[in-house]
């Protein structure tokens, strides 16, 4: 994947309707790792959800970013859980744009950004135990994987083990 092609912008309501389609193109497989994709049913739901993002950006309880390939919106990363210089990264891309190293260049902006202007000196990683792909995000970027939380991440079916990882700032290097 060309690097240049790889952009994270900030969320615009106008987003909505391309964020949406990756959303529902993928609802199935989506929402057995996020909730949340299995009642995003309208671009109304989207927008609704892109406003109070950008109000938690605001209030920086929240950093968030579009990530766009080649020009269109491919999915988002963000940064949430501020607490102690420490923060969690959450994800997601659309069916297409997997398999492609998107998701591990988008984190390695998002590292750059929350180890450098954010001041972090942590960023943990949750991958359900079963999410191989997420989890395999984690090892290629050099996470440390720091532990299992049982019936941690609510899913559809109920709750699952979570596997934590971690880098710090002292393990990060730039690569951007």
């Amino acid at each position: 994947m060309d690097a240049q092609k790889i952009e994270l912008k900030s969320p615009l309501t106008t987003d909505a309707g391309p964020l949406f389609a990756l959303v529902d193109q993928d609802r199935t497989n989506l929402a057995r790792w996020l909730p949340w994709a299995a009642t995003t049913l309208t671009i109304a739901d989207e927008r609704i959800f892109l406003r109070y993002c950008q109000g938690r950006i605001a209030d920086k309880q929240l950093w968030l970013s579009v990530i766009w390939v080649a020009g269109q919106p491919a999915g988002m990363i963000d940064l949430h859980e501020f607490k102690d210089h420490h923060a969690d990264v959450g994800y997601w891309l659309g069916r297409e744009f997997r398999g492609r190293g998107i998701v591990s260049r988008s984190l390695q902006l998002t590292e750059q950004v929350g180890f450098e202007q954010l001041d972090l000196v942590k960023i943990s990683l949750l991958a359900a135990l079963k999410n191989d792909a997420s989890r395999q995000v984690a090892v290629r970027n050099h996470y440390h994987q720091d532990g299992i939380l049982r019936q941690h991440i609510p899913t559809l079916d109920g709750y699952v083990d979570a596997v934590v990882y971690s880098k710090l700032k002292s393990e990060y290097q730039k690569n951007v």
